[in-house]
C-alpha cells in the first residue's frame, strides 16, 4: 500500500537509494501495525516540502505508519537499518514539553532538543510532523490544539527559520498569529485585500521598464511580485509601533534568474545594477548574502528602492538554484552536493546541526562551535525548568548551580523519580529534584565529587568560612580552659601549645580546638605539670564529617565541651531529652539551650559560629540505638521525599542506609537503617511515619 501510494517518489530515486526505502517499507508493511492519522501527508511534507534525503524519509515513514511503543519494541530488535534506527531512536527520546517553561526558556528547549535526538534528521522529522498538525489545528479551547501551537511557535518554527526552510516558517508563523491572535490576524488580512488590487498594478508599473533592459543584457529572468506575510507585518508593527499603513515595504518584487552556476554572482549583481540605475536605492537596507551566504545556505541580494510616486519597494534578487535552497532551506544542498558546495550529506546535517543550536552560528568557526556546546547538557528541574549544565556534572553540581544554600545542605535527589547520591552523573534530559537536610556540611571529599569549577571554588569557600569560624570558636574555648585552671592567656602560653601540638600556626590549633581533635585536659595536664606525657592531636580523621563520612556527628556527648564548665541557660532551662546546643559566649563561658528557646533563631543566625552541637550524657538520656524501620504503602514520586524530610529536617536523625522499592499494583516498600536517641525518639518516629500520606504499614 506505501509502495503504491509513493509510486512516483521511489521511481526518483537511484538503485540504491530505492533499496534502502524499499527495506523500510517491507519492515513497515510486515509489522501490520496501524498507521497514524495522516501517515501519507506527513510523507508527501516530508518528500515535497522539506526535500529529505532517502534515509530520512524511511525514518519517516516508519513512524509514520507504526505506533510510537510498538516502534521502540521493533527498535530493540534491530528491525531497521543502522542510520535509520538512529534517527527513530533520537525522535523517541524528545519528553513532552511544559508549555509556560517552553515559552520562557525556548532557546534551552532548542539546544536540548538537538542534543537529545543525537540525528539531527529526528528534528526534521519532528519539524514534519508539526506542520502537519498546525494544518489540522482547532481552536484554543482544544488542549491539544494549545498544545501544538505553543510548541510550534517556541520551537519548530524558529527551528525551520534558522535552516531555510523560509516557506514553512512563514506558513508556521500566519497559524500561530492566527490562533494566539484572531482578530490581528483577521484585521491585517482584510487591509491587504483592500489594497491588492493597488499593489498589482503598481508592481506591473515598475516591473515593466526593466524587462526590455534584462532582454538586451541576455539575461533570463522572471519578475513576480511577493506578498508581504500577515505575520512579518505584525512583528513590524510591534516593533515599530505603528500600524499596517505605516509600514512602507508592503510592495516586494522577487527577480530569479535561470543562470548558469559559474555566472551566478555576477549576474546577480548585473540585475542588482539594472534595478538600481532604474531606481534610487537605499544604501543602509543593501543585504549581500551572495558573498557571505547565511548559515541555513540563504543566498540572495536584497536591497530596497523608491520606486514612481516615491514608494519604497523591497527587491530580492537570486538564481533558481538560490530560489530552491530558499524555500526548502539546507535541505535543498543534498540536490547540490556534487555543485559549488561540493559537500557530503554528512557536512549538510552538520551545518543543520549548528544552525539549530546557534542562530549566529556564521559569526563562529566550528572549533569555537565545538567548544561552545559539545559539552552541554539540559536538565529538567521538577517545575519543568532548565539548566545548562556540562557533560561529567554531577548532582552536586546540579545542586550548587540552583543555589549555593541548596548545594550546601544537598544529601541526594530524586533523578527521573528514582533516588541516587550527590555523586551521581546527570545525562542529558533528566529530571533532577534536589534532597537537602539542614545538619549536612561541606568537606573535603565534597572538592572530588563536584565536575564543575565554578561549584568547586563555592564549596572551598564555604570550607574556609567554616575554619575560619572554627577557628575564632576554638580560641574562645582555649582561653575558657586556660583561665579555669589560673594561667595567664597570652601569645607565649598559645605558642608553648602550638609547639607541644607540633601544629605551623596558632590559627592552626584554634581550627583544631574548634574541629574537637584536641584533647584539652591533656593539654592543661601537660601544662600545670600534671601529667608528663606531651599531649597530641586525636581523631584526626574526622576533621571534615558529613552526613555520608560520619553517621553519628550529631549524637557526641557535647562536642568538644566536656572538657569546658557550662552552665544551662536560663531562658529556656532545657530538661533531659530536649533537642539541645552549645553557645560559646565571649564572657559568661559555655551556654546550654533548647533549639526551641525564644533565644534560639537569633543565636543560631548571628553567632553560627560559636554553636557547638550537644546532646545530653548517658545518665541524662538513654543510649544512642541503631534502629531498623519498615514501611510500606502506595506508591508516589514523592514519597522518597517524604520520608527524607522527616528524618533529616523533622527529628535530625541520620540516615546509615535508605532504600525505596516500587512493588505490583502502584505499592512500595521501604527499609530504612537510622541512629535514634533511645525508644521514645523511635516510638514518635514511628507514630510521625503513620500520619503520612500513603504510607499504610510502619513495622
Amino acid at each position: 500500500m506505501i509502495e503504491e501510494e509513493l509510486k512516483t517518489y521511489i521511481s526518483s530515486l537511484n538503485e540504491d537509494d530505492r533499496k534502502i526505502f524499499l527495506d523500510t517499507v517491507k519492515t513497515v508493511e510486515n509489522a501490520e501495525s496501524s498507521p497514524e492519522e495522516n501517515a501519507l501527508e506527513l510523507l508527501k511534507i516530508g518528500e515535497e516540502e522539506i526535500n529529505a534525503d532517502v534515509v530520512t524519509m524511511s525514518a519517516l515513514t516508519a513512524y509514520a505508519f507504526i505506533k510510537n511503543d510498538k516502534l521502540s519494541q521493533m527498535l530493540s530488535q534491530g528491525k531497521f537499518q543502522e542510520e535509520v534506527s538512529g534517527i527513530l531512536s533520537g525522535v523517541l527520546k524528545i519528553p513532552e514539553f511544559n508549555e509556560e517553561k517552553l515559552k520562557s526558556q525556548n532557546e534551552n528547549h532548542i539546544k536540548l532538543l538537538v542534543t537529545l535526538s543525537g540525528d539531527v534528521r529526528a528534528i526534521i522529522i519532528l519539524l514534519a510532523e508539526h506542520l502537519m498538525k498546525i494544518r489540522h489545528i482547532k481552536d484554543k479551547n482544544d488542549p491539544e490544539s494549545l498544545k501544538t501551537a505553543t510548541e510550534v511557535q517556541y520551537l519548530y518554527s524558529p527551528i525551520a527559520h534558522r535552516i531555510g526552510l523560509y516557506k514553512i516558517k512563514t506558513e508556521m508563523e500566519e497559524v500561530c498569529l492566527k490562533f494566539f491572535e484572531y482578530e490581528t490576524y483577521r484585521s491585517i488580512a482584510d487591509k491587504l485585500q483592500i489594497k491588492k488590487h493597488e499593489r498589482d498594478e503598481y508592481i506591473k508599473a515598475f516591473i515593466e521598464p526593466l524587462k526590455k533592459k534584462f532582454e538586451e543584457l541576455g539575461l533570463k529572468v522572471s519578475i513576480k511580485g511577493r506578498p508581504k506575510s500577515i505575520s512579518s507585518i505584525r512583528q513590524k508593527m510591534k516593533k515599530q509601533n505603528i500600524d499596517v499603513d505605516g509600514i512602507y515595504d508592503l510592495f516586494a518584487i522577487r527577480v530569479i534568474i535561470d543562470s548558469a552556476l559559474e555566472n551566478e554572482k555576477s549576474d546577480c549583481w548585473k540585475v542588482y545594477s539594472v534595478i538600481t540605475e532604474k531606481y534610487k536605492p537605499n544604501p543602509y537596507r543593501l543585504r549581500d548574502w551572495i558573498s557571505v551566504p547565511k548559515s541555513s545556505g540563504y543566498e540572495s541580494l536584497h536591497t530596497t528602492v523608491i520606486g514612481p510616486e516615491g514608494r519604497w519597494v523591497e527587491v530580492q534578487i537570486r538564481t533558481v538554484r538560490m530560489d530552491e535552497v530558499a524555500e526548502k532551506g539546507l535541505a535543498a544542498h543534498w540536490k547540490y552536493k556534487n555543485g559549488t558546495d561540493g559537500q557530503a550529506g554528512g557536512n549538510i546535517f552538520t551545518r543543520i546541526r549548528e544552525a539549530i543550536e546557534n542562530p549566529d552560528v556564521s559569526q563562529k568557526n566550528s572549533s569555537e562551535k565545538k567548544a561552545l556546546y559539545s559539552d552541554e547538557i539540559y536538565i529538567f528541574t521538577p517545575d519543568g525548568d532548565l539548566k545548562k549544565m556540562r557533560k561529567g556534572d554531577t548532582v552536586l553540581d546540579f545542586a550548587f548551580a540552583i543555589h549555593s544554600e541548596v548545594g550546601r545542605k544537598c544529601t541526594g535527589a530524586h533523578l527521573n523519580g528514582k533516588f541516587v547520591s550527590f555523586k551521581h552523573k546527570l545525562q542529558n534530559g533528566d529530571t533532577v529534584e534536589i534532597l537537602t537536610a539542614s545538619n549536612q556540611k561541606p568537606s573535603e571529599e565534597w572538592l572530588k565529587i563536584a565536575n564543575n569549577v565554578r561549584t568547586r571554588n563555592r564549596i572551598r569557600r564555604i570550607i574556609d568560612a567554616s575554619n575560619n569560624r572554627l577557628a575564632e570558636l576554638g580560641k574562645e574555648i582555649l582561653k575558657q580552659k586556660v583561665e579555669q585552671h589560673g594561667l595567664l592567656f597570652n601569645d607565649l602560653r598559645v605558642s608553648d601549645i602550638t609547639k607541644i601540638l607540633k601544629l605551623d600556626r596558632p590559627v592552626d590549633l584554634y581550627q583544631k580546638i574548634g574541629e574537637g581533635v584536641i584533647d584539652l585536659h591533656k593539654v592543661i595536664s601537660y601544662l600545670t605539670e600534671e601529667t608528663p606525657e606531651p599531649p597530641q592531636i586525636i581523631r584526626e580523621e574526622k576533621k571534615h564529617r558529613t552526613a555520608e563520612t560520619d553517621k553519628t556527628t550529631d549524637y557526641l556527648i557535647i562536642d568538644n565541651l566536656d572538657t569546658l564548665g557550662y552552665n544551662f541557660a536560663k531562658c529556656c532551662k532545657p530538661l533531659p531529652g530536649d533537642k539541645i546546643f552549645a553557645f560559646i559566649t565571649a564572657d559568661k563561658g559555655t551556654k546550654i539551650h533548647r533549639y526551641d528557646c525564644p533565644n534560639a533563631k537569633n543565636i543560631l543566625t548571628k553567632y553560627p559560629y560559636r554553636v557547638v552541637n550537644a546532646i545530653w550524657k548517658k545518665d541524662a538520656s538513654k543510649d544512642l540505638i541503631n534502629s531498623v524501620i519498615k514501611l510500606y504503602g502506595v506508591y508516589d514520586l514523592s514519597m522518597s521525599m517524604t520520608i527524607n524530610n522527616v528524618l533529616t529536617n523533622e527529628f535530625h536523625v541520620h540516615i546509615r542506609s535508605f532504600s525505596l522499592t516500587e512493588e505490583p499494583g502502584g505499592k512500595f516498600s521501604a527499609v530504612l537503617s537510622v541512629n535514634l536517641l533511645g525508644e521514645s525518639q523511635l516510638i514518635n518516629l514511628k507514630e510521625r511515619f503513620k500520619r503520612v500520606k500513603n504510607i499504610e504499614k510502619v513495622e
